[in-house]
């Protein structure tokens, strides 16, 4: 179980709760020198945590979108790809949509939605979509292009992680819909992670498979999570009400989204990869300084459901 965290409090506590992996979630960019990496993972290692994950690992922005100055960002983001490697972050959980904004481009319209005894949460309502839900002077480019800066991203990336040790893991869009506020996104149906996969074999080349976002496309999350387990080194867990169009995020514990087959597939699988709490609504102990979906609450509340539900399986086999 891992989680991903920065405040000092909450470090001590994740390690109380028997966390022993740690995602250091960065989604702007991280630090090129080596020195820099270092002291992140020692902040961590203070507080008896295993720097294991990068999310969303080095700028990308250029990338996406083939923006002057592409290939000096690929050759930045191999050089930082080595040296994580050399830290021992065997995971960098990256994103391909238009970076237009500080969480990528992961679009909300409510973040004041409510869910059970009243938390706060957020939803996505297509309809709800206009000029000023995500405003940006980006040029869209059509979707084959975005295709080909992907390929040539892996090209040039994937070698370098193989010999590192790092597995790329390709999040889903959020929500996983194309296009979206003006621009298209290519990672946003089943069809595209089968293209993926399909573009190179290494064990590198891989998927952060997030149960929220394959649930938003009303897909059955167990059977697609078994159909890529091979190529999975990290799961998010969240759950939903609702479908591609308008969902709203929940408690794990409710939602359509069927957590506990999930964790049954673990078992049932030996998956050996890391799991970490997404989104979760805030409770009323959170404070209001949270930001929506990463309460310390709402994770710890995940990640004991999810323990249970682990132990619980694992004793019925």
């Amino acid at each position: 179980m891992v989680a991903t965290t920065g405040n000092e409090r909450h470090l001590r506590t994740m390690k109380q709760i028997g966390v022993d992996h740690v995602v250091h979630y960065a989604m702007d960019d991280l630090p090129e020198s080596a020195d820099d990496l270092k002291a992140i993972r020692r902040r961590y290692a203070d507080f008896g945590l295993t720097w294991s994950i990068a999310e969303s690992g080095p700028a990308i922005d250029r990338i996406v979108l083939a923006k002057e100055g592409w290939q000096a960002q690929t050759e930045r983001y191999q050089r930082i790809v080595e040296v994580l490697g050399d830290l021992g972050v065997g995971v960098v959980a990256y994103n391909f949509m238009p970076q237009v904004s500080d969480d990528a481009m992961v679009i909300r319209t409510d973040l004041e939605a409510k869910a059970r005894g009243g938390a706060k949460t957020s939803r996505f309502a297509l309809a709800d979509i206009g000029p000023d839900t995500m405003p940006h002077d980006e040029k869209a480019i059509p979707r084959d292009e975005m295709w080909r800066n992907l390929e040539r991203f892996l090209e040039a990336l994937l070698p370098v992680a193989e010999k590192a040790g790092v597995k790329m893991a390709m999040h889903p869009d959020d929500p996983p819909m194309s296009p979206l506020c003006g621009l298209e996104r290519i990672m946003d149906r089943v069809e595209s992670f089968e293209r993926l996969l399909a573009l190179s074999p290494s064990p590198s080349n891989a998927v952060t498979f997030c149960a929220g976002c394959f649930g938003e496309l009303g897909v059955d999350v167990v059977a697609l999570f078994e159909k890529f387990i091979d190529r999975v080194p990290y799961v998010h867990v969240r759950n939903i009400e609702g479908g591609p169009t308008d969902f709203m995020e929940t408690f794990p514990d409710e939602g359509r989204i069927d957590l506990p087959g999930l964790v049954g597939a673990f078992e049932k699988r030996s998956f050996a990869g890391f799991v970490r709490p997404d989104h979760a609504p805030l409770l009323a102990t959170d404070g209001d300084d949270m930001p929506a979906g990463y309460g310390i609450q709402g994770h710890i509340f995940t990640i004991g459901y999810m323990r249970g539900l682990q132990q619980a399986t694992s004793r019925r086999r």
